[in-house]
C-alpha cells in the first residue's frame, strides 16, 4: 500500500502500476494528455484512491468555439445519414476514461474544457467520483456497459456554459443545440451556426445495471442533467412483465438514487429515463428554472418514489420565439407505451410556476399515485395544470395537447389525491371535463414563503391550506409490502424534522437485480464485499 505522486510527465506511467490500497496525487499541473486506465482492481476494503492537489488540471485543450465545429460536422453526417443529429456516440473520447476498473476512488480533480468527455466509465464496479469540478464539456461523466455498477456520484459541480449572460438558457435557440429535422420543421443542422457540442449530460448511461448514487452535487447552465438509455430491456413478443422476478427480464437501469443535488437553468431535461428503468428513488432534490424536470417516456418501467423535491420557475428562457425555441416550461414531459409494471408515486413535492405550461401539458404516465403535492401558480387563470384543456369535450383524448382523461385501471391506472393546487380549475373544473381527480383534492394557494424571490422559498406556514392536512398514503415498494404514512402531515416538501426519516429509511437497491452472477461471485470471493443488496 503505497503513497504515489504524479504529475502531467509520468501520470500515466505510475497510475498503471497502483494496485489494491495504493494511493497515489497528482500534483499541480496542466494535463493535457487523455489519460486511460484499464483493470485498477482496488479491493472493499483496500480501495485505490487517485486524488489531486489545488491547480491540477485536465483539460483537453479545446475551446468551445474550436471543439463546436467539429461536433456540428459529426451532427451532420449522422443526420445525413439517417440518425439523429447527436455527438453523443463520441463520448468514449475522454480526458479521462476506466475500463474494466473496480474499487477505485477518485476525488478532487478538476476538468476544464474536457470535449467531448471528462470521465468515461466502461464495464466497471464500485466506482466513487467524489468532489470533482467540470467547467465546460459536453459530458462530465459517462457510464457504459452492462456490468456497470455500484457507482456514487457525490459533491461534484459542472457548469456547461459558462458565458457571463447564460446564453444557452437566454439567447442561444433549443434547436441549435438538439433540433432534427423532424422537431424543428425541417431546419436541418447548421455547420456554422449550430452549438452541438452543448447536446450533453452531466451523467449519461448506457445500459448500465445499475445501483447508482448521485448524491448532493451542484449542475448548472447545462443541457441535460442525468440522462439514462436502455436499450435491453425490451421484451420478446408474448412475454407478460407483470408475471417477471424483479430481476427477470430487468437487466438494465435499475436502482438508483438521485437525491440532495441542485439543478439550476437546465435547458432541457434534468432528470431522464429512456424508455426501461425500475426502483429510481428521487427525492430532496432542488429544481430551479429548469424547462423540464422529468422526462419519462417510458416504454414499461415502475417503482419510481419523487418525493420531498422542490421547484420552481420564475425566469424561463427569454429568447424571441422562432422554430424549435422551447421556452415554455413545463414540469413533465411524458410519452412511451407507458405499461409500467410498478407504481410511479409522486408525493410531498412542491412546485411553482410564475410562468410556463402546466405540470402534465400531455401525454400519459403509467400507474402514476400522484398524493399530497403543493402546487403554485403565478397566474391561476392561465395555469394549465393538465395542458390545454379550455376546449375539451367528451371525445377521445388528444394526447398531444393534454393530459390523458383514462385514468381507470384497464387503461393508464392513474390516481390523483390530496393535492393543493392553485390552478383555477382545480379540482371541480377538471373533474367537470373527465379528469377523475380525488375527493381529498384541494383548490386554492399553499401560501409559500418567497415563492418569487431571488432565492425562493416554498416553504409553508399554519396559515396554508397544506399546513397538516396531508392524506394517508400507502406506498407500495418492489416486494409488495408497502410504507404507510399517517394523515395529519403538510402538503408538499416542507415537513416537520423527522417526518421523512421513516420514508427515507424504507428503500433499498434490491437484492442481485442487477449485474452479472459471475463477477458478483467473483468480487465475494475475493473481499467479502456483496454487490447485491446495497443500502442507500
Amino acid at each position: 500500500m503505497a503513497v504515489e505522486r504524479a504529475n502531467p510527465s509520468n501520470v500515466a506511467k505510475r497510475c498503471r502500476k497502483l494496485r489494491a490500497g495504493d494511493r497515489i496525487i497528482l500534483e499541480e499541473g496542466v494535463y493535457r494528455q487523455p489519460l486511460v486506465l484499464t483493470g485498477l482492481a482496488g479491493t472493499a476494503r483496500a480501495p485505490i484512491v487517485i486524488e489531486a492537489e489545488t491547480g491540477a488540471v485536465f483539460t483537453s485543450g479545446l475551446s468551445r468555439k474550436k471543439y463546436g465545429k467539429q461536433a456540428n460536422l459529426i451532427a451532420m453526417r449522422r443526420q445525413a445519414a439517417g440518425y439523429y443529429p447527436s455527438v453523443g456516440q463520441t463520448a468514449d473520447e475522454a480526458t479521462l476514461a476506466f475500463i474494466h476498473c473496480r474499487h477505485v476512488i477518485v476525488r478532487g480533480l478538476n476538468f476544464l474544457r474536457c470535449w467531448p468527455t471528462a470521465v468515461y466509465l466502461e464495464e466497471c464496479q464500485h466506482m466513487r467520483l467524489e468532489e470533482l469540478s467540470f467547467r465546460e464539456g459536453t459530458i462530465a461523466i459517462g457510464a457504459n456497459g452492462l456490468t456497470t455498477r455500484d457507482i456514487l456520484v457525490s459533491k461534484c459541480d459542472w457548469k456547461q456554459d459558462v458565458s457571463d449572460d447564460n446564453e444557452m438558457w437566454n439567447t442561444i435557440p433549443w434547436r441549435r443545440v438538439h433540433g432534427s429535422k423532424q422537431n424543428t420543421d425541417g431546419i436541418p443542422v447548421d455547420p456554422e451556426g449550430d452549438y452541438r457540442a452543448w447536446d450533453g449530460d452531466f451523467f449519461r448511461a448506457w445500459d448500465v445495471a445499475g445501483n447508482i448514487v448521485i448524491r448532493d452535487n451542484t449542475i448548472s447552465d447545462a443541457f441535460n442533467a442525468i440522462h439514462f438509455f436502455n436499450r435491453i430491456d425490451q421484451l420478446a413478443p408474448g412475454v407478460d412483465a407483470i408475471q417477471l422476478n424483479f430481476n427477470n427480464g430487468r437487466r438494465a437501469s435499475a436502482n438508483i438514487l438521485i437525491e440532495g443535488n441542485t439543478f439550476t437553468r437546465i435547458r432541457d431535461n434534468a432528470i431522464e429515463p429512456e424508455d426501461y428503468a425500475w426502483n429510481w428513488v428521487i427525492r430532496h432534490n432542488t429544481f430551479a428554472d429548469c424547462y423540464r424536470p422529468f422526462s419519462l417516456e417510458l416504454q414499461r418501467a415502475g417503482w419510481f418514489y419523487i418525493y420531498g423535491n422542490v421547484g420552481w420557475v420564475n425566469n424561463p428562457p427569454s429568447m424571441l420565439p422562432e422554430p424549435g425555441d422551447r421556452t415554455k416550461c413545463s414540469h413533465f414531459k411524458l410519452g412511451g407505451a407507458q405499461k409500467n409494471e410498478g407504481p410511479i408515486h409522486v408525493f410531498f413535492n412542491s412546485w411553482y410556476y410564475r410562468k410556463g405550461k402546466g405540470i402534465f401539458p400531455k401525454g400519459a404516465l403509467g400507474r402514476l399515485r400522484h398524493f399530497n403535492n403543493a402546487i403554485g401558480f403565478g397566474n391561476p387563470a392561465k395555469a394549465q395544470m393538465f395542458g390545454k384543456t379550455g376546449s375539451l369535450k367528451w371525445l377521445e383524448d388528444d394526447l398531444g395537447n393534454h393530459f390523458t382523461r383514462q385514468w381507470d385501471a384497464e387503461h393508464y391506472d392513474i390516481i390523483f389525491d390530496g393535492d393543493l393546487c392553485e390552478d383555477s380549475n382545480f379540482p371541480d373544473g377538471f373533474r367537470s371535463l373527465g379528469f377523475e381527480l380525488g375527493e381529498n383534492s384541494k383548490a386554492g394557494s399553499p401560501s409559500f414563503a418567497h415563492p418569487e424571490s431571488a432565492q425562493p422559498n416554498l416553504r409553508i406556514g399554519s396559515d396554508s391550506a397544506g399546513f397538516k392536512t396531508a392524506i394517508a398514503m400507502l406506498i407500495e415498494l418492489p416486494d409488495g409490502s408497502g410504507i404507510s404514512v399517517p394523515a395529519g402531515r403538510n402538503i408538499g416538501a416542507h415537513q416537520e424534522d423527522g417526518v421523512y426519516d421513516p420514508i427515507d429509511r424504507a428503500f433499498a437497491f434490491l437484492p442481485e437485480a442487477t449485474g452479472d452472477a459471475s463477477q458478483n461471485k467473483q468480487d465475494d470471493d475475493e473481499d467479502g464485499d456483496k454487490p447485491g443488496l446495497l443500502l442507500f
